[in-house]
């Protein structure tokens, strides 16, 4: 192939060692999406990926295991390594929820625009069905209230499941988990409470109490593991 072009099923054998579960559907999503654009200008049709091409899919897939980075932001640090700026990962922002029981139409479009259907979570976190609904009836994967549509957050835990699973961890283990998190959360909203009471959280305050937590349940698990 000239110029090192090489085809989906070459560049599948290439990186399926480090991702051993990447699929065609998911190289054909992340096209879609406009993470990845391989040559389609063939005589034959098919795809061709350049050697940037796929340091390009690499940097996506690698984004999206190790920090669990949405694809919007995944995109914008792509442009920004396109504009030859070196992009600074920051964490999402944490999302807080509405105080009106029943938030204006627009404030629910703009918010759901965020958020996936079935098939782009199960696309993205490249979690079999039949495990998907395992989680579903566990509900440690719901959807938003009032829609038909997941958050980021079901992303993550998706591909985690999928990940852990491969080292013997059965799904209905991942309620341990989800335990620690609902004690978790119930610690972060007594310690917000004094704000909310007085002219409510400011949202640097919220992103600050939950990243610190995360970061001590992190330390604490460690030392655990290795203490």
């Amino acid at each position: 192939m000239a110029g090192g072009a090489r085809t989906i099923g070459r560049v599948l054998e290439m990186i399926r060692g480090e991702f051993p579960d990447i699929s065609v559907s998911k190289l054909r999503y992340l096209e879609a999406e406009g993470l990845i654009s391989p040559d389609r200008q063939q005589p034959s049709g098919y795809r061709r990926f350049s050697e940037r091409d796929v340091e390009r899919l690499l940097y996506v897939l690698r984004a999206q295991r190790d920090r669990y980075l949405p694809l919007k932001v995944i995109r914008e640090e792509l442009e920004a390594i396109d504009r030859g700026e070196e992009p600074i990962p920051a964490p999402e922002p944490v999302e807080q929820v509405p105080a009106e029981a029943d938030p204006p139409a627009k404030k629910r479009r703009t918010s759901n625009a965020k958020l996936l259907t079935r098939r782009q979570l199960l696309l993205e976190s490249e979690l079999g069905e039949a495990s998907f609904i395992h989680l579903e009836r566990l509900r440690i994967i719901t959807t938003r209230p009032g829609t038909q549509l997941y958050g980021r957050e079901a992303v993550a835990i998706a591909a985690a499941a999928k990940r852990l699973s491969h080292y013997g961890m059965d799904l209905r283990q991942l309620k341990v988990l989800q335990q620690a998190a609902v004690a978790e959360a119930a610690l972060v909203e007594q310690v917000l409470e004094p704000y909310r009471r007085r002219n409510g959280a400011p949202s640097d305050i919220v992103a600050d109490v939950y990243r610190v937590v995360l970061q001590a349940h992190a330390a604490l698990l460690h030392g655990q593991i290795n203490g």
